[in-house]
């Protein structure tokens, strides 16, 4: 019996170091000063959090994701949060396989592309081969 209890007790506290993964909220600009940033940092089950404001200029457009399903969305909806691409770029670049996670509440104006389809499509949010699920958005 005293084996056993002295088991049960390293058990126990093996078990306590272990650490059980779970789901992150990723805050822009609270933990990342650009959304790419956090979406670079973010794994799998994340939520990238994105704060009110007009978002401009590198790291804020042509926003990519791979192999991840992960969300990005905004803390208080598309009225309040917009990914202005000022006419040179796409919003959201999403070239992969399969479900790729959401994206929410952002209003995404002034994408703008040139060029021959399909690399040089999609304005707002080119997707190929990718699978997102956009909502509350406005493009």
């Amino acid at each position: 019996m005293k084996k056993f209890v002295g088991f049960i007790g390293i058990l126990g506290v093996l078990l306590g170091m272990v650490k059980i993964a779970s789901a992150a909220d990723i805050y822009v600009p609270g933990n990342y000063t650009t959304i790419q940033a956090a979406i670079n940092a973010a794994v799998t089950g994340d939520t990238v959090w994105v704060a009110d404001g007009t978002w401009t200029g590198t790291g804020n457009k042509e926003l990519t994701w791979s192999g991840k399903k992960i969300t990005v969305r905004s803390v208080n909806g598309a009225n309040n949060c917009i990914i202005d691409c000022q006419n040179s770029g796409r919003g959201f670049y999403l070239n992969g396989a399969g479900d790729c996670g959401t994206i929410s509440g952002f209003t995404i104006r002034n994408g703008y592309v040139t060029g021959n389809w399909p690399n040089d499509a999609g304005g707002g949010i080119y997707c190929y081969s990718f699978s997102p699920t956009v909502v509350n958005s406005i493009l």
